[in-house]
């Protein structure tokens, strides 16, 4: 049984930070270009791709998805990334889920909020990573067999479902950050609070908690009056606020795993005077995803 714990030292994330925001302003002389595209490869409806490339693509060249939250700003979030993948050999897509089509993204397309369960499986997110990955795969000429995955907020929310629900088993490390609402390893709790009649396999579960996954939280994201914090009663169960939330769901997956004897490689991470923010947040993650690239 292992995890593990890591609170960083603030100061030590503040020369973090104000390095980044150096690196921001040189950005026009360092950066990576973006490119779009529209994927239109499935039987969904349309998706827009933003998309960074390094320098020169080799065999040990390696890919991040970068999941969005609620706010849909799929570009905003890869160039957040952008400095922190400066010179690493990853190639980093960010796909965008539109509210229009998308509307219930963060639950993979399975159920609303209040856990009304919807019928149109054609529309389910739960292959659309791996999807996504045979594409680039095949057009930038990859060797790699295997993909890391970030999300923030609602993007860590659709991360964490995608990795208990999807069949996918190519994901070989995962960052979540601050999401507002977990779907617990609970067969009592109906989705997408928990896992009943969701027919997630034992295998799928030990998958789950053998996988390099991380939880990493703003210890200032403790507001219980977010403007996008799920505030059902429900909701409000597993805790207060995005951090006692994510505290929570670490604490049962640990029991979860100790009680059924099951390995777990996951990290915890708390960081210092971060609140909900996607490019704080991303600093702490890019160094668990990136640290042997």
């Amino acid at each position: 049984m292992q995890g593990s714990r890591i609170t960083k030292n603030p100061s030590t994330l503040m020369k973090q930070l104000f390095l980044i925001s150096f690196i921001f302003l040189c950005f026009d002389l360092l950066a990576r270009q973006i490119e779009e595209t529209t994927f239109s490869y499935w039987d969904k409806p349309d998706a827009q791709i933003y998309f960074s490339k390094p320098d020169s693509i080799d065999s040990n060249t390696k890919i991040i998805f970068i999941m969005h939250g609620a706010s849909r700003t799929a570009e905003q979030y890869l160039i957040d990334w952008l400095p922190l993948a400066n010179n690493r050999n990853v190639v980093l897509i960010a796909p965008e889920f539109s509210k229009e089509y998308y509307p219930e993204y963060v639950y993979l397309m399975m159920s609303t909020e209040r856990g009304r369960m919807l019928k149109d499986e054609s529309l389910y997110l739960t292959d659309s990573l791996g999807t996504l990955f045979d594409y680039f795969k095949a057009k930038l000429k990859l060797s790699t067999t295997t993909y890391r995955l970030y999300g923030h907020s609602g993007g860590s929310q659709f991360v964490h479902r995608y990795l208990l629900l999807s069949d996918e088993r190519r994901v070989e490390k995962a960052a979540m950050a601050n999401a507002g609402l977990y779907t617990f390893v609970d067969d009592q709790i109906p989705y997408p609070f928990g896992i009943k009649n969701m027919n997630v396999s034992d295998e799928r579960l030990a998958w789950f908690l053998r996988l390099k996954g991380g939880v990493f939280l703003g210890a200032a994201d403790t507001d219980p009056r977010h403007h996008s914090l799920l505030s059902s009663r429900k909701a409000r169960k597993q805790g207060k606020h995005r951090f006692e939330r994510g505290n929570n769901f670490f604490n049962d997956l640990i029991k979860f795993g100790v009680e059924k004897n099951l390995p777990f490689r996951w990290r915890f991470q708390t960081v210092p005077s971060i609140a909900h923010d996607n490019a704080g947040m991303s600093l702490a993650a890019s160094e668990f995803l990136l640290e042997d690239l």
